[in-house]
């Protein structure tokens, strides 16, 4: 995150040539922690997929730690944001490792993406 422009871009336009050049790459899951804003940096990597085509699906992390009013509005704000983007998958996953929440949910989609 305190990189260099320079080095920014040298790594975007390699993970750009990487996914691209991934045509059976299914999905990729992109964990964004459910505790904190949504930074410049998680809508940057959301662009990139856009712009190489890949479809990517948001995993909402540590949603433990936020009261559930708290956890309805982060996800309500991450599926604004989701409809805003086309190569995102239309579904967030919600997940705490520490609770359990999601948990099954999303092995279950991951099981489904690999036959």
């Amino acid at each position: 995150a305190r990189a260099s422009k320079d080095i920014k871009a040298d790594w975007q336009g390699m993970m750009f040539d990487y996914l691209r050049g991934r045509p059976t790459l299914i999905r990729v899951m992109l964990l964004l922690d459910a505790r904190i804003e949504l930074k410049q940096a998680d809508r940057d990597v959301m662009d990139l997929l856009d712009r190489a085509a890949v479809t990517y699906q948001i995993v909402l992390t540590k949603a433990d730690g936020l009261k559930p009013p708290g956890l309805v509005t982060k996800q309500e704000e991450v599926r604004t944001l989701v409809r805003t983007h086309p190569a995102a998958f239309p579904e967030i996953a919600t997940t705490s490792a520490e609770t359990g929440l999601g948990i099954p949910e999303l092995r279950a989609v991951l099981a489904g993406l690999v036959g």
